[in-house]
């Protein structure tokens, strides 16, 4: 008879773990995503915030078996995509995407280094091994080698569906909640990709706006970016200890929010730097512009050394010290509408499938990318900052 766990998901309900897939959840390398935020800081705005990567595998985990099962897919092809959502995840750093930055600037992302897991941890490896797949074709989804890859990381991906249901719940700021289920009922492999039906189409526009409102109402919220862009520049200060590219996976592995935490508490140069997110004690926005659609004077300005460079200009001509000067430049990442990653529709005609192009204004709007540009100081600096910026930023960029 064959054993399984219950696990209770405040967003999904209950998700299934056979025995052999709880052998990778119980893996260290899995555990360790317990430790890793989901949202970094986002609690100092959004209290309930305190979800973790480990939470967010196992919904994607689920979302992919159900996506697979309506699909129809054979018993094989459903393990491997359902492993493939369970250990997306695995090569995240600490504070996930906002210390993954140090990752990029070395040519890396998590998902490279969710391969390296996959290939040199031998307790995932074999753990794999022993759900009856072969790791190689778990690397293949992720890699979108397979065109079932799209299910892991495409314009209408499990991933998005789950965090932005995951990340509504435990904020509670509700622009994330969307009709999951009729995503996956209205979905379709079309001449082997995935496709939604073209009646599907006001889940998905909703599934735009609602990812959009998410960007701009918490992951851009100006407090969650002030912290995080103060944050990152104090791990700088650790780039000695923390340079995650040059990593073993086993040293790699050791580290999570946890471990970062307390090496910035330890050191004399960055402790100021957490002392001042356990008091509350935060930069605020001295100058903000925002732009709808790709501008090459924002491009200008995305590598860490220019943004320095802009950063002392600023300092210089505001008369205040260059460590109360901070830039923060996010940009909403486009949904793919018009690409070959496009978002694919089909109609259903004379009992036959067929793909069909399918015009949304909406659709079109989120497939632009939105930037901002944000220029933070501390309180007491904000009137002689927002003026230099106003200066500098019009002299060096427009």
């Amino acid at each position: 008879m064959e054993r399984f766990k219950l696990v209770k998901d405040p967003v999904h309900g209950y998700i299934v773990l056979d025995e052999d897939m709880l052998r990778i959840v119980d893996s260290a390398a899995f555990q360790r995503l317990r430790r890793i935020s989901q949202l970094p800081f986002v609690y100092l705005v959004y209290p309930g915030a305190r979800h973790s990567r480990f939470d967010h595998s196992l919904g994607c985990m689920h979302l992919a078996r159900m996506l697979g099962e309506k699909l129809g897919l054979d018993e094989y092809k459903l393990r491997v995509l359902t492993i493939a959502g369970l250990v997306h995840d695995l090569g995240h750093t600490p504070y996930s995407h906002l210390l993954e930055t140090l990752l990029r600037e070395k040519g890396l992302t998590h998902e490279d280094m969710t391969l390296r897991i996959l290939e040199e941890d031998n307790d995932i490896s074999s753990s794999i091994e022993r759900c009856g797949v072969s790791v190689k074709d778990v690397k293949s989804i992720l890699e979108k080698r397979d065109p079932l890859g799209s299910i892991i990381s495409g314009p209408v991906d499990i991933d998005k569906l789950d965090f932005l249901l995951r990340d509504s719940y435990f904020t509670g700021a509700f622009y994330g909640v969307i009709d999951i289920a009729r995503i996956i009922y209205t979905s379709r492999l079309v001449n082997g990709r995935v496709a939604l039906s073209t009646r599907a189409l006001g889940v998905l526009e909703e599934l735009a706006i609602a990812r959009y409102q998410s960007f701009m109402n918490i992951y851009f919220h100006h407090t969650v970016r002030a912290v995080q862009t103060m944050f990152l520049r104090g791990v700088r200060m650790l780039r000695d200890v923390l340079d995650f590219s040059r990593m073993s996976i086993e040293e790699y592995l050791v580290h999570d929010d946890f471990t970062v935490w307390c090496l910035m508490h330890q050191n004399e140069e960055t402790r100021g730097v957490v002392r001042n997110i356990e008091r509350r004690i935060l930069p605020k926005v001295a100058y903000e512009y925002r732009v709808y659609e790709r501008r090459e004077h924002l491009e200008l300005i995305r590598d860490a050394e220019a943004i320095k460079d802009i950063e002392e200009l600023i300092a210089g001509e505001a008369g205040v010290p260059h460590e109360y000067v901070w830039i923060d430049t996010p940009y909403i990442p486009p949904l793919p509408y018009v690409d070959q990653d496009r978002i694919e529709f089909y109609i259903e005609e004379d009992g036959k499938t067929i793909l069909r192009e399918y015009v949304s204004p909406l659709l079109k709007f989120t497939s632009e990318i939105y930037e901002i540009l944000r220029v933070y100081t501390m309180k007491e600096y904000l009137d002689r900052v927002s003026k230099a910026s106003a200066k500098i930023l019009r002299r060096e960029l427009f």
